[in-house]
């Protein structure tokens, strides 16, 4: 076991698969919600981008890398630098997905979300959530241990919204270093007034909390939970995959399900990790990917809060501390990641 995940997670999965969930929702295209794209427009190629990095190390339909405006990249080059040192694979499932990735993946279908303060937020999440528990019952006998990520940009509101739908007194992270805490919290006020929903009315229907203020990967994750039964599930993300625990729960989801995210979630003061997962009785695990240490100065401010997580980032270093990968080489395959990225041509 690696020191630089807590605490120990036994048994060390022998046959894990990481998949990641990619969304759109219109709620992460409100100016200053989120920090997944330079631009708001550009947060609809963001999830298909980090699936084309995961999957061949180069960006194929989006004009530029993934990153935030300050300047620090997707947090999928660490999910990258994981799985190439662990050989663990990989597979991508779109959920409400407008921009497909030119990599293989699987489609459940639905329609990306809508910006919650305007209108029902996934109106197809019933169909959604068959269509994932289905895919769930194949997968489960693929795997002894299947780590659930996630990119969607704005997924840190809806999981706000649907953390108080369910009566949760909830705080969520961002991946700006300095939360926008004051404009996530008019945003949810907007979207529960207009949907007529008041803290924790929806506790005993959670997955009309999802089609009124959630987005399209909550209702893919919670498939996948109730059709992997039987097979150990770790949810690999922050405050996002929090919410997906919380509506599990109210959901009765049973299994061997926990949630993995990263130091810098868990040392988030603006948002309340820890105490959410608790509320849920299911266990979580963090890793320090160390990322101080890069020689790159946009990935070294993630260790100052910036992006925190994302793409399954938290998870995907688990494992590879589970496989015996050392911190320093994981910073050191992070940085060249993201050096040998290959780039659209101009």
């Amino acid at each position: 076991m690696s020191e630089w995940i807590y605490p120990n997670f036994e048994p060390r999965p022998v046959r894990p698969l990481f998949l990641c969930i990619i969304s759109n929702t219109d709620t992460g295209k409100i100016p200053g919600l989120s920090a997944a794209g330079t631009t708001p427009e550009l947060t609809d190629y963001t999830p298909g981008a980090d699936a084309e990095l995961v999957e061949t190390n180069r960006i194929i339909t989006m004009p530029e890398l993934p990153e935030a405006p300050g300047g620090s990249p997707t947090p999928a080059i660490v999910t990258k630098a994981a799985l190439n040192l662990t050989g663990i694979p990989s597979m991508f499932v779109a959920s409400g997905l407008r921009k497909k990735p030119a990599v293989p993946y699987v489609e459940l279908g639905g329609t990306a979300g809508s910006d919650i303060r305007k209108s029902p937020a996934v109106l197809d999440a019933r169909i959604i959530y068959e269509r994932a528990s289905l895919f769930g019952r194949k997968l489960a006998g693929l795997s002894d241990c299947i780590f659930i990520g996630e990119s969607i940009a704005g997924g840190t509101t809806t999981a706000l919204a649907v953390l108080k739908a369910l009566g949760y007194n909830a705080s969520v992270s961002s991946s700006f270093q300095s939360n926008p805490t004051a404009l996530k919290e008019r945003v949810v006020a907007e979207a529960l007034s207009r949907a007529g929903i008041t803290d924790g009315s929806l506790k005993n229907d959670p997955l009309r909390a999802v089609e009124q203020v959630g987005d399209p990967m909550m209702a893919a994750a919670l498939g996948l939970m109730r059709g992997l039964k039987g097979c150990r599930v770790v949810l690999a993300g922050g405050t996002q995959m929090a919410a997906v625990l919380a509506l599990g729960k109210a959901l009765a989801i049973d299994g061997d399900i926990s949630i993995a995210t990263t130091k810098y979630i868990i040392e988030d003061k603006s948002a309340n990790f820890k105490e959410i997962v608790e509320a849920t009785g299911r266990p979580y695990y963090y890793s320090d990917p160390g990322l101080e240490n890069s020689k790159i100065p946009p990935v070294q401010i993630y260790a100052q809060g910036y992006v925190k997580e994302g793409v399954g980032m938290g998870g995907a270093a688990l494992l590879a501390g589970l496989y015996g990968i050392a911190q320093k080489d994981l910073v050191e395959e992070t940085d060249r990641v993201l050096m040998t990225v290959e780039l659209p041509k101009k």
